[in-house]
């Protein structure tokens, strides 16, 4: 990086490690034709001598190779040479044009973009940053040959080229967020509304969707219930969610991958529910979910997640992944930090994580439990009401 800027100390001096004294003594002959070669030599740099004593006298042998600048480095063979000039070349457009640019840790991927996806590079950021606010859709964005993949695989590029800081992360104690959705933020383009997969429990609610038990809707259009429930269950698991057939008053179940602890916050109706319900998988991952869930303002209260389940169906568990923070989460009950606990002892003692998956526990033990929950909170709501 500081070649191609022009900087390191210069000349370069190599050592061509001329013969030893046992060498020009043993073997003479081989130490003249060695210096032959060098002497043969007409790549960059120029070449040193010295003299040395052979048993047949003082004779001048090649000693350093000194090479006075960059290019000479990479001038000693040609497919290195037009890497070198490509790299200056783009380094120096770069700088010019953004001159906030962070190119530290990037300069062998600048190079090794073909021309297309450079020109595409500099035209992308040429565009943010004269429109860092757009509020656009990625596919509006008047660039040609950008997508989603395409951002997705250059989106460090794309940061350093924009300079300043790079915040697409969520910080320490934050709930984390999609990197997709922390990125577009970051370079002020709207985000394709994430579908929330909901299960519709409450007959009242499915009176306004046309009957509906189940859909997928953005944040934005479940907003938009008139009548909102007033219990509200989150799983992992979207089979779970499916198999749950019976009605339940006021209750609708939120489930399946794909979407994030803020975008659940985001629900105003789940931030002032009577009661979030949730269930999922028993590992670290799990635990941290609650607790984020929590640390957004959702009031969340778990079931099936305690040392207790995962004893009863241990021989169920599979391999998962280790605990990806080093702090204990915050926002755990006793019984949730106990497992958290018994969790990261395991990924500790054997180096992988401990997986038990929320569609392995048995149906007939669950399912009443989650029943048992949803009563629980429908009758709790009944006591408070006016006409109880």
């Amino acid at each position: 990086m500081d070649w191609a800027r022009g900087k390191g100390a210069w000349p370069l001096r190599i050592s061509l490690r001329p013969p030893g004294t046992a060498q020009r003594s043993e073997s003479p002959i081989t130490c003249h034709e060695w210096a032959a070669c060098w002497e043969a030599y007409t790549g960059p740099g120029t070449l040193e001598f010295a003299n040395l004593r052979f048993p047949t006298g003082t004779h001048r042998m090649p000693k350093t190779l000194v090479l006075g600048r960059p290019g000479d480095v990479a001038a000693a063979h040609p497919d290195d040479r037009a890497l070198w000039q490509r790299c200056g070349r783009r380094l120096t457009h770069l700088q010019t044009e953004f001159p906030g640019a962070r190119l530290s840790g990037q300069v062998r991927r600048i190079t090794g973009l073909d021309d297309a996806d450079f020109a595409r590079l500099v035209g992308t950021v040429r565009w943010l940053r004269a429109n860092p606010t757009s509020g656009l859709l990625l596919r509006q964005l008047p660039i040609e040959g950008i997508d989603t993949k395409w951002l997705g695989a250059h989106r460090n590029l794309v940061l350093a080229l924009l300079g300043g800081e790079d915040d697409v992360e969520p910080r320490i104690g934050e709930p984390p967020k999609s990197r997709k959705r922390a990125l577009h933020h970051r370079l002020g383009l709207k985000v394709v509304p994430e579908l929330v997969q909901v299960t519709v429990c409450d007959p009242l609610l499915r009176n306004q969707l046309a009957g509906m038990r189940h859909l997928a809707a953005p944040v934005e259009d479940l907003d938009r219930w008139p009548r909102r429930p007033a219990t509200v269950v989150i799983l992992e698991n979207k089979e779970t969610a499916f198999a749950v057939t019976a009605d339940h008053s006021g209750t609708v179940i939120l489930h399946g991958h794909g979407f994030f602890v803020d975008q659940y916050a985001r629900i105003i109706w789940v931030r002032n529910a009577d009661r979030v319900i949730y269930w999922g998988d028993l590992d670290t991952a799990g635990l941290q979910f609650v607790s984020d869930l929590r640390a957004v303002g959702v009031a969340a209260t778990t079931i099936l997640t305690d040392t207790e389940t995962l004893d009863r169906f241990r021989h169920l568990a599979v391999e998962g992944t280790v605990p990806q923070r080093k702090s204990i989460p915050q926002h755990l009950t006793e019984a949730e930090r106990e497992l958290y606990h018994v969790l990261v002892e395991h990924a500790a003692r054997t180096g992988t994580g401990l997986l038990l998956e929320q569609e392995r526990i048995p149906w007939e033990f669950a399912h009443p439990r989650l029943l048992n929950a949803i009563g629980t909170a429908c009758s709790a709501r009944k006591s408070r009401s006016p006409s109880a």
